[in-house]
């Protein structure tokens, strides 16, 4: 984990994030992010410390460890002792790789979430590679950040322990900024608002057609925000009830349907959806269309080849942005309406529990109407988010090198 005697001299960047668990978002928050900072900071190397650092795909020169490191030896001691022992191998660890480095970056995502996540599997590591990198006297930096909501107690006091950490702080949307400062009872004044840095990417995508012949159906497999089936605290299945009907609707006037899927633990969903559909419309199986996604590039691509997108993952939502495609969106927090309305489409925004079929249908007849100016709206924004995170990565970028009184925040 320490840099070998030799090796070229520059700035050492250490990248903290869930990346590799299969999740578009992620991990093209940690693509952009790389190749920003490559460009605006000269022989920098980066390390990587991911949730899956097996699935973790980036240039052959990107070093990628775990977030939770394997104990480099076996402990003899008994029982919690033994545990005590591995934890504390690891905390030494992280140690150690934060002692050659020159800053810990923690960009993008809902880092300060607890979506589906327990304390001691989201916000407990997290506390350990920012406390690892203070203790090394090492800079923290939370860069375009998601936070909000934690349903957990503790999940909230260790996010408010590693924020405090941080000497830089920047958010992606009005609302995450609110948490940090209403519910982890930070000061905030200094931090900037910027765009999620997804919207840094550079992809080329076709314009869609004159009238809307196939809507992106944006998949999620969501039950309750713990992520956990329950008898009663429970939406997914009268989720996917409204929505097979709404696509349904769809296939009977004509409209051929595009799967889409942000996360890999969506699959499930999207097998259910498909199944529902040819039981409902045996006809119409060759206008059901499961593209195989694997990255937001791909996503992205696949969104290029609809007319307009019905999503619940949020990144499925900034693809349609970004692709300047029309979206609805059936969301399960925040920051899907957030993101919505910085497009001027709030109106077009629904929640995942309590969601109208008729109010949907009726959303995308008017949608279908206005397609044309929303479009234009859509791709005038994306542009100016576009700019708003390469000026963000140029001050971060100056932060990094020591160059602070040169950079200019964006907000």
């Amino acid at each position: 984990m320490v840099a070998k005697a030799g090796e070229a001299e520059g700035k050492h960047i250490v990248l903290y994030g869930l990346f590799g668990i299969g999740n578009t978002g992620n991990d093209a928050t940690l693509d952009v992010t790389i190749v920003a900072l490559r460009k605006r900071i000269p022989g920098a190397r980066f390390t990587v410390v991911a949730s899956r650092p097996d699935q973790v795909v980036l240039d052959a020169d990107v070093q990628v460890v775990p977030i939770r490191p394997v104990p480099r030896s076996k402990s003899v001691l008994p029982g919690p002792f033994r545990r005590l022992h591995g934890e504390f191998d690891r905390w030494s660890q992280a140690r150690e790789l934060m002692r050659a480095a020159d800053c810990l970056v923690v960009p993008g995502t809902g880092i300060l979430d607890d979506f589906g996540a327990t304390p001691m599997g989201h916000a407990y590591p997290l506390l350990r590679w920012c406390y690892a990198a203070r203790m090394e006297g090492k800079s923290v930096k939370f860069l375009s950040i998601g936070a909000g909501p934690a349903e957990r107690a503790w999940s909230r006091r260790l996010f408010r322990k590693v924020a405090l950490i941080a000497d830089h702080r920047s958010y992606r949307d009005e609302q995450s900024k609110a948490f940090v400062t209403e519910v982890l009872k930070i000061d905030t004044t200094n931090d900037a608002i910027t765009a999620d840095l997804v919207f840094g990417i550079d992809l080329d995508v076709p314009p869609p057609g004159e009238e809307i012949q196939t809507v992106g159906i944006g998949l999620i497999e969501y039950h309750n925000w713990l992520g956990l089936p329950d008898p009663i605290d429970d939406a997914y299945g009268p989720y996917m009830e409204k929505l097979t009907a709404f696509c349904l609707h769809l296939l009977s006037r004509g409209i051929d349907l595009r799967i889409l899927t942000g996360d890999v633990g969506d699959l499930n969903a999207v097998e259910d959806l498909v199944q529902r559909l040819h039981r409902s419309a045996p006809n119409c199986k060759n206008r059901v269309m499961v593209p195989e996604v694997r990255s937001l590039r791909e996503l992205c691509v696949e969104i290029g080849k609809t007319d307009a997108v019905v999503a619940s993952r949020y990144h499925t939502i900034v693809g349609a942005m970004i692709c300047g495609r029309p979206a609805i969106s059936i969301g399960y927090g925040v920051k899907n309406r957030a993101a919505m309305t910085t497009f001027g489409l709030a109106h077009y925004c629904q929640d995942i529990w309590n969601y109208s079929l008729s109010t949907l249908r009726s959303q995308f007849d008017e949608l279908s109407l206005t397609r044309a100016s929303v479009r234009e709206r859509v791709v005038d924004v994306r542009q100016a988010l576009h700019r708003q995170v390469q000026g963000h990565f140029d001050y971060i970028a100056a932060e990094i090198e020591g160059r602070r009184a040169l950079a200019k925040r964006s907000s």
